[in-house]
């Protein structure tokens, strides 16, 4: 309820998330992230589901970056999603 007072936006909607039966668009992923005083990239990086445990933290990837490469790296991940939210949506054509 408070994320979604946050977002201005209905509980209903954030569950519709959450359940994965909406899909937010980049503007609200965004929201989303400064909500919740993360990077938007965070959102979609599940640390504890790395398979190959030798591959160290993000975190400890993300302190060597500097400020400038953690805004292109965000940059160039939302423009990534972006470019293929539409092709992802698009229903599978069986002709």
């Amino acid at each position: 309820m408070k994320l979604a007072e946050m977002l201005n936006t209905s509980t209903s909607y954030i569950g519709e998330i959450e359940i994965n039966s909406k899909v937010p668009s980049m503007e609200m992923v965004e929201k989303i992230a400064n909500a919740l005083n993360i990077e938007p990239f965070r959102l979609f990086v599940d640390d504890k589901a790395r398979i190959n445990e030798e591959v160290p933290p993000i975190d400890d990837y993300l302190e060597s970056l500097t400020s400038m490469q953690r805004q292109d790296l965000t940059k160039r991940i939302i423009t990534v999603i972006s470019n293929n939210v539409e092709q992802i949506l698009q229903p599978e054509n069986n002709e």
